[in-house]
């Protein structure tokens, strides 16, 4: 039954990345805000982001929560309006994502050699890799299978564009990302959110598990932890213009104790994501079950 269900998902989810892809990028971004803002009013996620941002930002009115609610879910909508178009955003890159901050990788890599490049859900979170390809060449990317099988082969499709390097989360992508360190070349990962088996940490305000597999491999190879966060650009020509963000690297501590390592490099990065959701708290995922 569940295997019928998730083909009738993937026909619904392909019929409208058609449509999409039909009417053009601006416009494909659009219609994918509008139906994110009328799911935000009535899905179950809806909710779920309601309660999260009572609970993590609890000094916004509920008015407020209320419209940073919408204004997400609309968000949300055109990261999937824009899916359609993913190899279109990939060839004009150059003019549809500027760059911020790109002295601090050069700062971080004056002889090359590889990095590891954080980021959360933030924009349109596909788009981090253009940025960060352009300025270290191709990168290995971390990324999680999607639950509806029937998505699979399309979604990886469309990512083929500017994940030359794909690499699927769980164990055979542990061994992946060491072989791609090991071999010179960088690598990214997402790391807001949840971990079931991951490190506790408190994450605005709230007590939660995080992956720390970024961490603990910069700590083994010594090598710097770059941030990174994308965000739509309120001086383009629409709002299928982003500008990424590089923020300056940090290594991990190497002392006899290493899990306040880990620890520390942690608090460090989550520091980070907590500044850019109070900054723009509308291009975060709210809607994902962070705080299991």
């Amino acid at each position: 039954m569940s295997s019928l269900i998730s083909f009738f998902q993937a026909v619904l989810a392909k019929t409208l990345f058609f449509a999409y892809r039909l009417v053009g990028l601006r416009l494909g971004s659009y219609l994918g805000g509008r139906l994110g803002l009328l799911a935000g009013k009535i899905s179950p996620d809806g909710q779920r982001a309601a309660d999260n941002l009572a609970k993590a930002m609890p000094h916004l009115s509920e008015a407020e929560q209320e419209q940073v609610k919408l204004a997400c879910f609309e968000q949300v909508g055109r990261v999937f309006g824009e899916m359609a178009h993913l190899p279109k955003i990939a060839r004009e890159a150059d003019s549809r994502l500027s760059i911020e901050g790109a002295e601090h990788v050069e700062a971080a890599l004056p002889d090359g050699g590889p990095a590891i490049f954080i980021g959360g859900h933030f924009a349109n979170w596909e788009v981090v890799m253009l940025g960060i390809q352009r300025l270290v060449g191709d990168t290995g990317a971390l990324y999680r299978e999607p639950k509806n099988v029937f998505m699979r082969k399309w979604l990886l499709n469309q990512r083929d564009a500017f994940m030359p390097i794909k690499i699927p989360a769980g164990p055979e992508g542990s061994r992946e990302l060491l072989k791609t360190l090991k071999g010179g070349t960088s690598v990214a990962l997402l790391i807001d959110q949840s971990l079931p088996q991951g490190d506790p940490i408190t994450f605005m305000g709230r007590k939660t598990r995080a992956p720390s597999a970024a961490m603990k491999l910069a700590r083994r190879f010594d090598i710097p932890i770059i941030p990174t966060v994308v965000r739509r650009r309120h001086d383009g020509p629409d709002k299928t213009h982003f500008v990424q963000h590089f923020f300056p690297a940090f290594r991990v501590a190497q002392t006899d104790d290493t899990s306040a390592d880990i620890d520390a490099a942690m608090r460090q990065a989550y520091d980070l994501f907590e500044q850019w959701i109070e900054t723009r708290p509308e291009e975060w995922l709210w809607p994902y079950n962070r705080w299991k």
